[in-house]
């Protein structure tokens, strides 16, 4: 079949400011997330919006991110790329992810 699922992409909600912004905090995040602790996830995670993996992985890529906004929120869909150091085999991981920002980003959901 000829048939091509649309690719999502980000609405214009979120100003560019606002997407290098948050491009940058889940970058370092998820540089940090596989092997973050639950205390160090604190900073960056609200509550328990995402729980430690505890894996040996790299993180590589974020992909595809689609940024839309949700009042003061802004909602991430994205698709991570980690590569798995025992392995070297890449794993892809989707997201969808609301953040908040008040003295700085933070994902409540």
């Amino acid at each position: 079949s000829g048939y091509e699922p649309k690719v999502k992409e980000s609405d214009g909600t979120v100003d560019a400011a606002t997407t290098e912004e948050v491009t940058e905090f889940l970058e370092t995040f998820f540089k940090l997330y596989p092997t973050a602790t639950d205390k160090e996830l604190a900073y960056y995670v609200e509550g328990n919006a995402l729980e430690p993996i505890n894996g040996d992985y790299l993180f590589s890529e974020l992909v595809n991110p689609v940024f839309t906004a949700d009042g003061d929120n802004v909602k991430v869909k994205v698709a991570v790329k980690f590569i798995d150091n025992q392995t070297k085999a890449t794993q892809v991981s989707q997201y969808e992810l609301t953040l908040h920002k008040d003295s700085n980003w933070k994902i409540i959901g």
